[in-house]
């Protein structure tokens, strides 16, 4: 038998309701990073980004003929001169390139060994001045990676 009060179960369904509307609300404005791939107008870029925005975490790019693949990992602070990159127990020192705001960039020649360690893993550690960041194309994303390497050797 049911009292005057109010009804539990329309109360615990207008509660779940209002959570469920709520986690909706969250996840349709949380930003979803992807690996895209660019190609035309002279530069081929592959970037980590939030589509539709400016907001990007790192781009590995080249202009093809050139044999040469420019890392930058963006929203870090170069502290030192020159970074070192580790892919695949193979590394490499190169000198950090000017950027505007705070970006780590530097390049490398295509058939360098990093550069075949970065296509079969996907991941390349920069270290510079004691501070460390890792960019990693996830296996998904891998076959946009292998693109960006064979238009930039044409």
């Amino acid at each position: 038998t049911r009292g005057k009060g109010p009804d539990m179960g329309q109360a615990t369904t207008a509660v779940l309701t209002a959570a469920l509307l709520a986690i909706a609300n969250a996840a349709g404005t949380q930003s979803v990073w992807t690996w895209t791939l660019y190609e035309g107008g002279g530069a081929i870029t592959l970037a980590h980004e939030v589509p539709e925005t400016d907001r990007l975490r790192a781009t590995l790019e080249c202009t093809p003929g050139q044999n040469r693949l420019a890392m930058t990992v963006y929203g870090v602070r170069p502290a030192a001169p020159f970074v070192t990159l580790s892919a695949g127990g193979t590394s490499a020192t190169a000198q950090l390139e000017t950027v505007r705001g705070e970006a780590l960039r530097a390049a490398m020649a295509l058939d360098h060994p990093l550069v075949t360690a970065l296509v079969a893993e996907g991941q390349v550690a920069l270290d510079s001045g004691g501070r460390s960041e890792v960019v990693h194309v996830p296996r998904p994303h891998l076959a946009k990676l292998r693109r960006l390497v064979e238009l930039c050797a044409l």
